[in-house]
């Protein structure tokens, strides 16, 4: 059976206690190293979201131009279809 504790009660309750403050300066350092674990797993688990749906271009060792012209050359100009360029100098 699960309990639900509020952080007032929790708050209440390690007031009640005597602790020293070496005590409280572990319980805090415990929390935040903690707390600080959750986030890196957090962020990790939105980076292995994102790494998954990029990867295909993560590893490959070519620059962002060498792929660029590599996808324009392999293009058939005039063959199948007429191909317009994205470039501003061409209006």
């Amino acid at each position: 059976m699960k309990a639900t504790i509020s952080l007032e009660g929790l708050w209440t309750f390690l007031q009640s206690l005597s602790l020293s403050a070496n005590n409280k300066r572990w319980l805090g350092e415990k929390l935040l190293e903690e707390a600080q674990k959750e986030s890196a797993d957090e962020e990790n688990l939105y980076a292995n979201a994102i790494n998954s749906l990029c990867g295909a271009w993560k590893d490959d060792p070519r620059s962002m131009d060498e792929i660029i012209n590599e996808i324009r050359d392999s293009r058939q100009f005039g063959v199948t279809r007429h191909i317009a360029s994205f470039d501003n100098d061409e209006k």
